[in-house]
């Protein structure tokens, strides 16, 4: 192998660069296991709701093969619980699986595409001459699964592109695509598992045996080019293919990232249509990694890794065939139009390669080509917060996760949370964290029942508190706040303040997604450097909302209370999607934290400091409505019309609660007419479903009232 003198040099400053830029392996291996705990929250969620199936996570997100550049999507797979055969002698009897199928092909079906017959739920026998909504007859007269039967199953407010449900979460799109497992391994790629010839023994035999244990997933999407385009179901191999990139050297890691960048830089940047993608380059790092030695793919070869995959996709477009790695004769370019657009790839290609490596200085995203020129020259690289945008991504999904865990003890019974908690299958630091919010949850339950009773039961009120102390170490906010309702509740003023005042330390701290707080310096900076397992990151970093439900109702303010019950019907002139109402409180945790501190102050009759925690609750409202207003005037913000309703409808919700709490305590604070002004542009703002319509007749009716004693009526 004939690799230029300078090769090595420009080689290991591109790898100081790239580790730079938020790509070193211990970075890279934390997000791994961040997302691997994602997925272990969406199958506790998923379990909370009674669902069988699992979601997993793909992708760039997943595989932390994305960067502010690349900005991947969130690529997500909801596995439901139907039994795929290879054969009919693996048929079992199974009371929990929905439907059994038997994976077949014929002379007419694609390379890497199946159908699914359908098999009797009785006996191991195939079905045939049978059509309903979902199965449906091909050519052979077999009953086979449409694959368009599963649509229905993803959310309504998302856009579809092919068998994906598309939607906007900060800033990415979040893609998820139903699909079946099948625990076995498809017929058609058996050459994968034994006599392709691997002289460098790579993937090793034992990676071989796991991927083969872990079977393929069937995707509802048919070939494009076939006629039986509606019946077909694509293999897909995304666990082997994860398998693989795990096993992905640091190397190999950033030559992969390498092309990613060079596929959106240089070459779809010539095409409105992707021809090239991510899944192509990641295709040709399979093939180029198993025939090449290992010891090639080391820092100093990066550069000429990256040329010898750049020459193996370009002998692919030459051809037009860029085969399937576990099944060679599928041709992943059939169905995009390559022919329009392959001169032009193959000429850029061409031009990259005779460059000798000088491209790298191109890249513009994430300052990789202005660092290689600067490292170079031995200046210091200008690095702004390398992976700032992504981790912001990664802890957006996962507080999002954590926000709909708790709405589980807001809405659910208290059997059904201690079926959660004991659950065999909360494992290792999510479990800890779901736990705890579980714990909040049962102890605010059981304060309300406690004091339902004129006297309240003294064992059960100490077993609430052991309860709610518990719930207290799940993240920054939301159980200590709950914490201190509860000596709100018990007029245990004193040790309510020591509650509020760590959690107004925490808060003005370096807190993800806080309202309005300003790190002290760069938190996600900090996360990576002191190298934090996640859920100290939960715990010490992320505050999320608390929630109440109505079996809340007697632990809580009274005003709470009203935005429990801020509705009893639909309104039915909104949009259908997200006009259903939810007997539930949701408080942002800067908000709650104020109020709670007004009316400690309040009661402790302190003036000087109700006055301050009225005026941080005053802050807080004009937060909340510059960031609704940031919201409906950035038209970019959300593509999708759904997506836009949902997320206009919970900036509302947040803002109109946090101005009928301000109406509450400025009504508290003797200023009535304020009061009235505030709850009188919370309707306004959102004239339906707004418990402020209960707080303007209470308003009212006392008004009213003071008005009639004053004429001796």
């Amino acid at each position: 192998m004939n690799i230029p003198e300078y090769y090595e040099n420009l080689s290991i400053r591109l790898t100081e660069v790239l580790d730079a830029s938020g790509l070193r392996d211990d970075l890279r291996w934390w997000r791994i296991r961040t997302w691997l705990q994602i997925e272990e929250l969406e199958r506790i969620l998923m379990e909370t709701h009674g669902t069988n199936g699992r979601v997993h996570c793909f992708g760039g997100q997943a595989e932390a093969t994305t960067t502010d550049g690349l900005l991947s999507d969130i690529d997500r797979l909801a596995v439901l619980n139907y039994a795929i055969l290879q054969d009919l002698q693996f048929w079992e009897l199974s009371p929990s699986t929905e439907e059994t199928f038997l994976m077949v092909a014929d002379d007419s079906t694609p390379p890497g595409y199946v159908k699914l017959q359908l098999v009797q739920r009785d006996a191991p026998i195939l079905v045939n001459n049978y059509q309903d909504e979902e199965i449906r007859t091909d050519r052979k007269r077999r009953s086979v699964l449409g694959n368009n039967t599963f649509v229905f199953k993803l959310p309504h407010t998302h856009e579809y592109h092919g068998p994906a449900s598309s939607a906007y979460f900060n800033g990415v799109t979040m893609d998820i695509v139903v699909a079946l497992q099948a625990h076995c391994w498809p017929g058609q790629a058996t050459k994968w598992m034994s006599s392709r010839g691997r002289i460098y023994n790579w993937p090793a035999r034992q990676i071989i045996d796991v991927i083969q244990k872990t079977g393929v997933f069937v995707v509802p999407v048919g070939h494009k080019l076939s006629s039986e385009q509606h019946l077909e179901w694509r293999l897909s191999f995304s666990f082997g293919e994860k398998l693989l990139m795990l096993k992905f050297n640091s190397t190999q890691y950033k030559c992969y990232v390498m092309l990613k960048y060079i596929k959106k830089i240089f070459i779809n940047m010539t095409s409105r249509e992707e021809i090239l993608t991510s899944y192509h380059c990641k295709t040709c790092m399979f093939y180029v990694i198993e025939n090449t030695p290992v010891y090639l793919w080391q820092p100093n070869n990066l550069l000429f890794c990256i040329d010898l995959c750049m020459r193996q996709l370009l002998s692919w477009v030459g051809c037009k065939h860029c085969p399937n790695y576990f099944i060679p004769e599928e041709n992943m370019f059939l169905g995009r139009n390559l022919g329009a657009v392959q001169g032009n790839i193959a000429n850029i290609l061409h031009e990259l390669l005779g460059q000798n490596g000088k491209y790298i200085t191109r890249i513009s995203y994430d300052n990789i080509g202005e660092n290689v020129v600067r490292v170079c020259q031995s200046l210091p690289m200008e690095l702004v917060d390398p992976n700032k945008n992504t981790l912001a991504t990664t802890f957006a999904y996962l507080g999002n996760l954590l926000e709909l865990l708790c709405f589980v003890p807001a809405t659910h019974n208290t059997v059904r949370l201690n079926v959660i908690m004991l659950s065999h299958g909360l494992k290792h630091e999510m479990g800890n964290i779901v736990r705890s919010l579980c714990f909040s949850g049962l102890g605010s339950h059981l304060t309300s029942q406690c004091l339902e009773h004129d006297i309240p039961n003294q064992e059960n009120l100490t077993m609430a508190h052991e309860l709610l102390f518990l719930g207290t170490h799940s993240d920054v906010a939301s159980g200590n706040l709950k914490l201190a309702a509860f000596y709100l509740a018990l007029n245990n003023l004193d040790t309510m303040e020591e509650v509020l005042n760590h959690v107004d330390a925490m808060l003005t701290g370096n807190v993800i997604g806080a309202v309005g707080m300003i790190s002290k310096e760069n938190t996600f900076s900090k996360i990576v450097r002191e190298n934090f397992s996640l859920e100290d990151v939960i715990k010490q970093y992320l505050a999320l909302p608390v929630f109440y439900g109505p079996s809340d109702v007697h632990s809580i303010a009274k005003v709470l209370v009203l935005e429990i019950f801020r509705s009893t019907v639909s309104d039915p002139g909104v949009d259908k999607h997200v006009a259903h109402w939810i007997p539930i409180a949701m408080l942002v945790p800067e908000l709650y934290l104020y109020f709670l501190q007004y009316q400690c102050y309040y009661l402790q009759r302190r003036v000087a400091l109700t006055l301050v925690a009225l005026s941080n609750v005053i802050w807080i409202a004009q937060v909340e409505l510059q960031v609704l207003d940031t919201f409906m005037t950035n038209s970019t913000v959300v593509i999708w019309r759904h997506d836009f309703l949902n997320c206009q409808l919970t900036l509302l919700f947040r803002a109109t609660t946090t101005l009928n709490l301000l109406a509450y305590c400025l009504k508290q604070n003797l200023r009535p007419m304020d009061a009235f002004k505030v709850l009188c542009k919370s309707m306004k703002m959102k004239n339906h479903h707004n418990a402020a319509m209960w707080q303007i007749a209470t308003f009212i009716n006392s008004t009213v009232r003071i008005s009639n004693v004053r004429r001796g009526e």
